[in-house]
């Protein structure tokens, strides 16, 4: 926990933590970790899963378990929504009126009406695009997400675009709104170019995406630009296109079959690989059709790594003018986006450029603004 005594004490679910890390997670654990580091909260985890350690070293972690919890089965996914939605504030039920943060965008509603709540919504995608949800999941937050924006005391969105999205779609006063943009960690500041330290998959050029491939992440589009682009170059560069995360598109869910020639899906992988990937890649990838911020296009900035993009949902907002922005529903664009970002000079503007726009996001300058929402519902 926080050295400073006079640190707001703030109670965050972590159960995601004890999971493979997607963007959402990476957020709750950069933070967390900044609030302690800034002397800006102290904070208590709560988690029906053990969090692998040194997770959240400095943080006060309270274990409820709820039994055996395996991946994929419905009894598990219910127990995991009980706990999200009722269960996870039995441990520090006794503790008084608490200051809670649905870092993941949820809120219990076992919260009393004398605790406060601050809720970050990463994006409202379900509601702009929900044909890029399954049925289940939309009718999940249609249900839950209209009391979250009720009760939450303040909210917090990633970046402008998704308070813009609060506001003009859902309705929400904009005095109950702060944006804190998200930050880049500094190892990717460290890791770039050819200086870095090689990995599994890096020896040959080749093009980055990350996140899977899902309708959300624009992933059949995605292979379809890169394997067009491809084709212009023939056989002068033999170019790759590697692709992290998993596949949730059932057209490439059996370990990767029926990718196009030049595809590899390398499914999870470690923070340092990842690091290796962005900085020995030509050009990350990213034209997801909806983006809260795209903590993606910083990494791969920060790593000197040109980038092609969206220009929808927030993209934009994190790429400012270092990136090659394309429209995302149009295949012939983002393979175009592909061939400037691949010309020497305009790579070599990105490579410079980059770095020099992810050092404006840090995870220090939101913890700090985070912290100051914290202090005022306390005051």
């Amino acid at each position: 926990m926080s050295d400073n005594p006079e640190a707001p004490t703030v109670t965050v679910n972590v159960r995601r933590l004890a999971r493979q890390r997607t963007g959402i997670e990476t957020y709750m654990e950069r933070l967390l970790n900044a609030l302690h580091d800034t002397g800006g909260a102290r904070v208590t985890g709560v988690t029906c899963e053990p969090l692998p350690p040194g997770t959240l070293p400095h943080a006060e972690i309270l274990l409820h378990p709820m039994g055996p919890l395996v991946s994929g089965r419905l009894e598990s996914q219910l127990r995991k929504l009980w706990f999200d939605y009722w269960g996870c504030l039995a441990p520090v039920r006794d503790r008084g009126r608490m200051l809670f943060h649905g870092l993941d965008g949820l809120a219990p509603r076992s919260l009393r009406p004398s605790d406060r709540c601050v809720v970050t919504v990463h994006d409202i995608a379900f509601v702009v695009h929900p044909e890029l949800y399954d049925r289940r999941t939309r009718l999940l937050y249609r249900m839950v997400f209209p009391w979250i924006l009720r009760r939450a005391d303040r909210i917090i969105a990633d970046s402008a675009h998704t308070a813009g999205d609060l506001v003009r779609i859902a309705g929400v006063p904009a005095s109950r709104i702060e944006v804190v943009h998200l930050g880049v960690d500094p190892a990717y500041l460290a890791a770039r170019g050819p200086e870095a330290a090689a990995g599994p998959w890096t020896d040959g050029p080749y093009v980055l995406a990350v996140g899977g491939i899902s309708p959300r992440k624009n992933g059949r589009r995605t292979l379809e630009a890169f394997t067009r682009w491809r084709a212009r170059n023939g056989s002068r560069r033999p170019v790759r296109l590697l692709v992290t995360g998993s596949s949730l598109d059932p057209a490439f869910a059996a370990g990767g079959a029926g990718l196009p020639e030049g595809v590899t899906l390398l499914n999870h992988v470690d923070d340092w690989t990842l690091r290796s990937l962005y900085a020995h890649a030509e050009v990350l990838l990213f034209p997801a059709i909806y983006e809260g911020f795209g903590l993606p296009i910083i990494e791969a900035m920060a790593s000197g790594t040109p980038v092609v993009t969206a220009r929808t949902g927030s993209a934009p907002e994190a790429a400012g003018e270092a990136a090659v922005l394309v429209d995302p529903f149009d295949v012939d664009a983002i393979a175009d986006g592909l061939d400037l970002a691949t010309r020497p000079d305009e790579q070599a503007r990105m490579r410079a450029a980059g770095p020099v726009r992810a050092r404006e996001f840090t995870w220090e300058r939101a913890a700090r603004a985070t912290a100051e929402i914290y202090r005022a519902l306390r005051d």
